[in-house]
């Protein structure tokens, strides 16, 4: 499955849009993601909200914040694609840990099977898929 702008009209995606929201993002991206992911095993969840928490939180700190939260659940196998757009050029890259950062992405990097960005006119999509149980 190609993660586009685009692909949030596709059938199986939840979208919260979180335009707008200010510091309170991150948390509420978080909290909304934990009831559509209840169905998950606790570590599935667990992971899949740490990779969201961070995708949401380089918005906020190297674009000006996300547009939109968006999920897709598959079950056979299971599967969960977390995408969050924003407006920003950024390329978003690993890189050597610091005091000012660099960890987030790591994570990601560690925890999804993949991830990638896509960019269009009007912003970009980072995403990432994981396997689940």
């Amino acid at each position: 499955m190609r993660v586009n702008w685009g692909a949030a009209g596709e059938p199986g995606w939840d979208v919260l849009d979180l335009t707008g929201t200010g510091p309170a993002g991150p948390a509420t991206g978080r909290r909304w993601a934990g009831t559509r992911l209840a169905s998950l095993a606790e570590p599935d969840r667990v992971d899949a909200l740490i990779v969201i928490g961070e995708l949401l939180e380089n918005a906020y700190v190297h674009a000006t914040g996300p547009r939109q939260l968006r999920l897709h659940v598959a079950a056979d196998p299971c599967e969960v694609t977390v995408a969050v757009t924003d407006v920003g050029t950024g390329e978003p890259r690993l890189r050597v840990p610091g005091q000012a950062g660099g960890r987030g992405l790591l994570l990601v990097d560690e925890l999804a099977d993949t991830w990638g960005v896509s960019h269009h006119d009007d912003g970009k999509v980072v995403w990432a898929r994981l396997a689940c149980a």
